[in-house]
């Protein structure tokens, strides 16, 4: 684009002095800032060349059109057209998932111009090329909308799927051609590639960069220390759409592992010898590349939890015929102190509250384990999206300690309308608030109403109380059900106080009352004795650990809770149930191209009556929440009228495949 620059400026003038300088048709570019890049100002003398370099400027920032100046009567005046700005944005073939990318890339109230109109068509080609889709058009249309704005349209066309028809590997000996294929992204379609599990062929473009490495890596993991593997040769066909890809792979030797030490440049730091015996390179065996990463992070962890925040861990493998030593250097460098910490972006969240999740004290030496705690201690509470801990260097012995989160939504109201042949029509209503105005505590409320049950509770909840390692908690609830063979209503209350044993396990007792009535008993029914009324007085002491790295969708750790309700301190009823969990995840990011997350859950439960029992209190599943597809409380033991009885031991687990809908939203499929 020719840009023009036109000067009114009369020769006689050269060396008069600016009196004052003026911008006219300024929108989106502020006078402020256009004095500011202004390389003349108020007082200067006038100066051509000066002026030239200022409209250069000015055109670098890509807002303008054409630029004048005009010089008369000591006034310096700048003349600006703009470039038009997007009045609205019109999508044509574009999903919504690219829609959304494109908000924070291009919006309503931009300047539009031709270096933008280039960064977003490379993003969207790029977009589709990462999913497999090449060769993809986009074409902006543009309709003006006066002089100042513009309705832009982007219309895409998809590139089309190219299919790995072939796959071929020369040099290939010692191992399973199979086995290499395992650990790639781009691999050769199955014959029933259609199928779910199976290898579809879809090519794609991470393939290229990142297959080479994880074929690599896979010979470094059996024992092949000389590997070498060629770049990928792709031949693609865009008449049918078929490619072909070729490595060349030199295996080398296989390599047993003869020796194993670890080098420590300043002794005492760490107990070699401990660690000696916990490295995961066994000797005899092939070396493995997987377990030597795994013993560079346990020392470096080891050494860095003593303040040594610098570490370097290098390992040194020398040959030796068809075996190999292994020496672990570890230079240390000077021990870090935490000069201070700062809290940032906790726009609602007191400070204390976050700062009684941090384990990185001032004046305490660094550690990379507390670093790591911190972490997911502040995302175990819920109430941030996103947390960082950065560390910022002082000098070789300080450092600062940043923790920066990002507040999250921790509040919630959920109104919803129900049908089922069951319950008829039904609404639920519930408030739940995680952090009441930033302290940490959590309100819920919530009422639920169907044809056959109508139930409401409260529950307020203190994680911290003065921001100590004691909680408390306390409950009301209110129940009503309507039964095949007896309607029930059960009310009560309950106080939970507990107490962090550290940062991942805990201890609690509840104390609790109920009250439970029993009426429009069916006379035929054998589930219900003669009571039509009766309490239940009960504590419950538990144990629990978590450790895992996130609050709502957990991608590492494990969940583990105990716990023994003693009902008879008063109260008619009188049993005593046990229950053991576990949860446990697994992030398999390693092997998939999207965020998967494996989950496998165990419940156990153990029932002794001592007297009265009601079937509530008994064991039952069925639902979401234990065995999903079948109606809730649908499978228990039955008498001989085939009426549900409930058990007294109860085993249940599960194992999950967890992929997210909406990272952003918080939305996952199980």
């Amino acid at each position: 684009m020719n840009k023009k620059i036109l000067f009114l400026v009369p020769f006689m003038l050269y060396a008069s002095q600016i009196k004052d300088i003026r911008f006219t048709g300024l929108t989106h570019f502020s006078k402020v800032s256009a004095l500011n890049s202004s390389l003349l100002q108020k007082g200067d003398e006038f100066n051509l060349k000066k002026i030239d370099n200022t409209i250069k400027n000015y055109y670098s920032y890509g807002y303008f059109k054409d630029i004048k100046a005009d010089f008369s009567n000591g006034i310096l005046t700048y003349e600006f057209t703009e470039k038009p700005s997007i009045f609205n944005i019109q999508y044509h073939n574009v999903s919504e998932e690219l829609k959304k990318l494109l908000q924070n890339k291009i919006k309503r109230g931009m300047i539009l111009s031709d270096s933008k109109l280039n960064e977003i068509k490379n993003f969207i080609v790029g977009y589709y090329d990462a999913k497999g889709k090449f060769d993809t058009v986009v074409v902006f249309d543009k309709k003006f909308i006066g002089k100042d704005g513009v309705i832009l349209s982007i219309n895409v066309n998809e590139g089309k799927r190219i299919i790995i028809d072939k796959l071929k590997f020369f040099g290939v000996k010692k191992e399973s051609v199979s086995d290499i294929k395992d650990n790639m992204i781009d691999v050769n379609r199955d014959i029933l590639g259609w199928l779910p599990f199976r290898n579809s062929g879809d090519f794609k473009l991470q393939g290229l960069f990142k297959d080479p490495e994880a074929i690599r890596n896979f010979y470094l993991s059996k024992g092949y220390l000389d590997v070498k593997v060629s770049p990928p040769l792709l031949i693609a066909n865009f008449d049918n759409n078929k490619a072909s890809v070729e490595y060349k792979i030199h295996e080398g030797n296989k390599y047993i592992v003869k020796n194993t030490n670890i080098s420590l440049d300043k002794q005492g730091v760490i107990d070699i010898k401990k660690y000696q015996n916990e490295l995961h390179i066994l000797k005899g065996y092939p070396f493995d590349v997987n377990r030597m990463k795994k013993d560079i992070k346990m020392l470096k962890t080891a050494v860095a939890d003593k303040g040594y925040a610098y570490a370097k861990v290098y390992p040194d493998i020398q040959k030796n015929g068809d075996k190999v030593n292994i020496t672990y250097r570890i230079i240390t460098g000077d021990k870090v102190y935490i000069s201070d910490v700062i809290i940032e972006g906790n726009t609602k969240t007191l400070d204390r509250v976050v700062r009684r999740n941090v384990y990185l004290v001032p004046g305490y030496p660094y550690s990379l384990t507390n670093k790591e705690d911190t972490i997911n201690a502040l995302k175990r509470t819920g109430y941030f999206e996103d947390v960082q801990v950065k560390q910022i260097k002082v000098d070789n012995s300080h450092m600062k300690i940043l923790v920066k989160v990002k507040e999250g939504l921790t509040g919630s109201l959920k109104a919803g309308i129900s049908y089922n042949t069951t319950s008829q029509f039904g609404f639920d209503f519930s408030v739940n608030e995680r952090n009441i105005f930033g302290s940490g505590q959590n309100l819920k409320l919530s009422y639920n109403h169907t044809g056959i049950s109508n139930d409401y509770s409260f529950v307020l909840t203190n994680p911290r109380v003065l921001d100590s390692e004691y909680f408390l908690s306390t409950s009301i609830f209110d129940s009503q059900y309507d039964g095949y063979y007896y309607d029930s209503r059960r009310k009560g209350f309950s106080i939970k106080s507990g107490k962090n044993f550290t940062r991942h396990s805990y201890g609690s007792l509840v104390y609790g009352y109920e009250t439970l009535h029993l009426s429009n008993i069916d006379s035929d029914s054998t589930l219900i004795d003669d009571r039509t009324y009766s309490t239940k007085s009960y504590i419950m002491p538990s144990v629990g650990f978590n450790n895992t790295d996130d609050y709502y969708f957990p991608h590492n750790g494990m969940k583990l809770g105990a716990s023994v309700e003693f009902a008879g301190l008063g109260g008619s009823q009188k049993f005593t149930k046990s229950m053991l969990s576990a949860k446990f995840f697994y992030d398999l990011d390693d092997r998939f191209d999207i965020t998967t997350i494996l989950k496998y859950k165990v419940r156990v439960g153990y029932l002794q009556e001592n007297g009265y029992t009601p079937i509530s209190e008994r064991f039952s599943l069925g639902g979401s929440g234990s065995v999903r597809g079948y109606a809730s409380g649908s499978i228990s033991p039955k008498d001989s009228n085939g009426d549900n009885i409930g058990g007294d031991r109860v085993f249940i687990n599960s194992a999950e495949i967890s992929v997210p809908v909406s990272l952003k939203q918080k939305m996952w499929l199980s």
